[in-house]
């Protein structure tokens, strides 16, 4: 489709060497220029999830795209070709809002499909073409939502879900002027049209003449295959059922078709030869699967991919569920955050357990506190006063005390309390 055309990736080349552009400027001369824009439209390119790098697959994200829109910003001529099932909606407004500033000429190309998002991107350019095959696709804004909501904060949610729906619909109006209300209800219904339907309804310009991209689903729907560009259909809930399901590879039958000239022979020699190489290859190394079933590879790599990224949603899900549902015993809201969402994340019981070692630590500082109280007090160097009691009675060398000098004792020891003394 480009054969004419030499890519040249502008920006840094460290970045490139690094985190993959999906997009190129094309020049053929000083005066035209080519971005693609393939991919989901995301806000930041997002990071692979054990590793922490940067994920290599396909996305357009605004800060990498914007660069080297501003290093063609002069072309007369600019071409946007567009594969992309959409993404971030205020990013795509960005960038379209960005293609109007372009002084040159514009025109927006839908090889394969364009949809949600990369529509909007699309309404940026002076001209929008698509060929009679293409998708295009227009639906309401839609969020992912997780964690615990009561009905305002519900409220603030819907809020701005129906100004990022307003905002894409006036998109729309500036290019399509076919109506704000006809524009909503179209957006509403999650509608699909061929690149031929979408020129007859007003959403696009011109129809090209050529083929019309290739494409199919994943059995599950969960994904979908453009011009051998593979995409998430999952935030989809209207797909149109023209487009095929892929069916598993079925085993090719051992069978030749008979030729006139040697119509038996050829077909047993055939036979004898795929029997041979099914046998060879059933051994064969991962680099020579690779080679000989690129494709094969890089769908069962991409399957088990978005299979453990799902798996891992629903384990970080469940975890902070565990998490609120403990919080009140916890009774530290700090450590409930940090436990959720900060640098020492973990799990529920780990949570648990730093709660039960954190008032462990407090029971045994409260003691050393009052042992550290006692001893500043002083109070360990005080003793009792001395009480020299009542004098004992001089009894004489009998050492007895009679009776009258018993009851006298007793008397004055009475007196003797009785005046306080």
């Amino acid at each position: 489709m480009h054969k004419n055309r030499t890519p040249i990736t502008m920006g840094p080349a460290a970045a490139a060497a690094t985190t993959p552009r999906f997009w190129n400027v094309v020049q053929g001369d000083g005066d035209n220029a080519e971005l693609t824009v393939y991919g989901e439209i995301v806000t930041k390119r997002p990071k692979d999830w054990w590793t922490g790098e940067p994920d290599d697959g396909l996305f357009t994200t605004p800060k990498e795209f914007l660069e080297d829109l501003n290093l063609i910003k002069g072309a007369k001529n600019v071409t946007v070709r567009i594969n992309s099932v959409g993404g971030d909606l205020y990013t795509a407004i960005g960038i379209s809002n960005r293609l109007k500033e372009l002084t040159g000429n514009t025109v927006a190309i839908i090889d394969g499909v364009a949809a949600s998002a990369a529509t909007v991107i699309a309404m940026g350019c002076d001209t929008i073409q698509a060929y009679p095959g293409s998708l295009f696709m227009v639906h309401e804004a839609a969020v992912t939502l997780v964690g615990v909501y009561n009905h305002d904060a519900l409220a603030k949610v819907n809020k701005g879900l129906e100004a990022a729906n307003s905002a894409a619909a006036e998109t729309y109006e500036s290019k399509t002027h076919l109506g704000i209300d006809k524009i909503r209800n179209a957006m509403a219904k999650e509608t699909w049209l061929t690149g031929r339907e979408a020129a007859e309804k007003g959403w696009i310009d011109e129809v090209l003449d050529g083929e019309d991209p290739e494409m199919s689903l994943s059995a599950d729907k969960e994904m979908i295959t453009v011009n051998g560009l593979r995409m998430s259909a999952s935030a989809f809930s209207n797909l149109p059922g023209s487009i095929p399901v892929a069916a598993q590879a079925a085993a090719q039958p051992n069978t030749a078709t008979p030729t006139d000239d040697k119509p038996a022979k050829t077909s047993a020699a055939a036979n004898t030869t795929k029997t041979k190489k099914n046998k060879e290859d059933k051994h064969m190394t991962l680099e020579e699967l690779k080679q000989a079933e690129p494709e094969l590879v890089a769908q069962i790599t991409a399957d088990a991919a978005a299979e453990a990224k799902n798996q891992a949603i629903t384990d970080e899900r469940a975890r902070l569920q565990a998490i609120q549902e403990i919080a009140a015993t916890v009774g530290d809201q700090e450590m409930v955050n940090e436990a959720m969402y900060g640098e020492n994340a973990c799990t529920a019981s780990e949570l648990a357990l730093r709660a039960m070692q954190k008032q462990a630590k407090l029971g045994t500082q409260h003691i050393q506190n009052q042992a550290q109280d006692f001893q500043q007090s002083g109070a360990a160097g005080v003793a009792a006063d001395p009480n020299g009691g009542n004098p004992e009675p001089d009894l004489g060398d009998s050492k007895e005390l009679s009776e009258e000098d018993a009851v006298k004792m007793i008397a004055g020891t009475f007196n003797n309390d009785k005046e306080g003394k």
